[in-house]
């Protein structure tokens, strides 16, 4: 779900008590997307004095876990700056704030200790706002290659019951909606809950707001952490899952990273992986798509090991869509920088391999993945229609692969002066701009995969006609996505200059 961008983690202002701070440096994920990290006020959870305490959204997402503290004990328990640190006199069980008849606000919660809640908790104005807005709008996002809306259909209501959950559902929900109009008419809501949303929604009081939850949130995970009967919960994973795609689209690029790598260790600990059913591997795929761009970005390879138990040619229509994202993840490692040191001879077979596996896959589709007719008079990149948006991105994410394998092969690596793999480029181009053009503008995830594709991909493209017409695309998925703080347009162009000086110096 990112953009790489730079090369380097961009470096952190710091921040002032009171004060939002802006990142100096791009985010190298999502590009430029909102980099303020905010400091906000709250009453301490362990105080009950009523003095505001100071959280910092950036200080206190340190790493998540470490392949030490899962193997000491049945528990997982992170001593230190870890996020997950927290008081030991801190026991759950305290229901009784959630336990009232009457109805409350999650951000009434802040002294609650438990995890687990007998009775569901009941939100009140915004929060139900931003709860609705997570299950009909934001949940798409992670769920564009689930066939089974786990994130929209059960994430939802596990948060009922769980107030870490819930807090990190509002403070990714609240997140989004700050982003702008976009998805605002696809719900209906009440007077007075659009009374609000007009009032605050295109100020700081909802980022505001959503830095608080996800604060709180990592409180309340502090706190589970600690006791063995959460370490093995769903809801951890789930929670630590709806933070990390909070610090994704925040900008919060060394938080990210680190939740990534706690995530991961979480699911190491748990026995999830993509043979998993259900929830659990929703959840890893959600996974494996942010470790994925992200290790694209860091030119690292992705932290998974496992391997599909599934041929190709066993697979559904929808795990068709779902496995390009773990043959993406093998082709990002083989343009990692610690396969890059491979010997020649090996590094071609393992390329070869790669190459009949996209082939594969390509092979294996069933005819809803073929274009649906559409009018088209565009001689550069003609638009691609493919229904649904899942099977349109996973076409998108196989031509990127493909992309990715042939412009590092040892014998089909394409320089200023070798243009032999052209041909495969620019039929795998073709399919990632045309689809491009037939993404619906209010679809989030299928516009994060497209200018993903578009801006990795954009390297290896030479005829000045399709160079604009990409140019073209990125500023237009830029407006959609609202990320006005970079130009991609401007770091391309240098790329292409770049690409022209040095034809000409050869």
């Amino acid at each position: 779900m990112l953009l790489p961008a730079s090369k380097s983690p961009p470096k952190s202002t710091g921040n002032r008590e009171g004060e939002e701070s802006i990142t100096a440096a791009p985010f190298q994920g999502l590009p430029g997307l909102l980099q303020h990290h905010e400091s906000i006020q709250q009453l301490s959870p362990g105080s009950g004095t009523g003095c505001a305490t100071t959280y910092n959204t950036e200080d206190n997402a340190a790493a998540l876990l470490t392949p030490s503290t899962l193997g000491t004990s049945p528990c997982i328990s992170r001593q230190g700056n870890g996020i997950f640190e927290a008081h030991l006199s801190e026991e759950p069980g305290n229901n009784q704030l959630f336990e009232a008849q009457g109805p409350f606000s999650a951000a009434d919660a802040t002294y609650a200790t438990s995890w687990t809640l007998e009775q569901p908790i009941k939100l009140l104005e915004f929060d139900l706002f931003l709860f609705r807005h997570f299950v009909e709008a934001v949940s798409k996002l992670l769920d564009l290659h689930d066939p089974e809306i786990h994130s929209a259909r059960i994430v939802p209501h596990l948060a009922l019951r769980n107030v870490g959950l819930m807090k990190a559902l509002l403070a990714l929900s609240a997140r989004h909606f700050s982003l702008g109009e976009g998805q605002r008419g696809d719900f209906s809501c009440t007077p007075c809950e659009k009374a609000d949303v007009e009032n605050d929604g295109d100020s700081a009081v909802v980022r505001s707001l959503a830095a608080k939850y996800y604060t709180e949130s990592l409180h309340y995970l502090k706190s589970a952490i600690h006791h063995p009967s959460h370490t093995q919960s769903l809801d951890l994973v789930a929670a630590a899952i709806l933070i990390s795609t909070y610090e994704m689209i925040d900008g919060s690029t060394p938080n990210w990273k680190r939740r990534i790598e706690g995530i991961f260790w979480i699911q190491q600990f748990q026995d999830i992986d993509g043979d998993c059913k259900g929830l659990r591997s929703a959840l890893w795929w959600a996974w494996l798509q942010q470790d994925t761009w992200s290790a694209l970005l860091e030119r690292r390879r992705i932290l998974s090991i496992w391997k599909p138990g599934k041929e190709i040619a066993s697979l559904t229509a929808p795990e068709l869509a779902r496995y390009t994202w773990y043959l993406l993840g093998q082709c990002v490692n083989y343009t990692s920088q610690e396969e890059s040191q491979v010997d020649a001879v090996r590094r071609a077979d393992r390329g070869s391999e790669l190459l009949h596996m996209l082939k594969e896959w390509r092979e294996a589709l069933p005819p809803e993945y073929n274009p649906l007719p559409l009018t088209s008079e565009e001689n550069v990149f003609p638009a691609i229609w493919v229904n649904p948006a899942s099977y349109a991105a996973a076409l998108q994410i196989q031509s990127l692969s493909l992309v990715l394998v042939v412009s590092h092969h040892p014998s089909l690596g394409c320089i200023a002066n070798d243009r032999r793999p052209n041909h495969v480029l620019a039929a795998a181009m073709k399919i990632i701009c045309g689809i491009a053009k037939s993404v619906h503008a209010d679809d989030l995830a299928a516009n994060i995969v497209s200018i993903n594709c578009l801006y990795e991909a954009a390297n290896f493209l030479y005829d000045e006609h399709e160079q604009l017409a990409l140019l073209d695309l990125l500023d237009l998925f830029q407006q959609r996505l609202r990320w006005p703080e970079r130009s991609l347009r401007k770091e391309v162009e240098l790329h292409y200059s770049k690409n022209a000086f040095d034809t000409m110096v050869i």
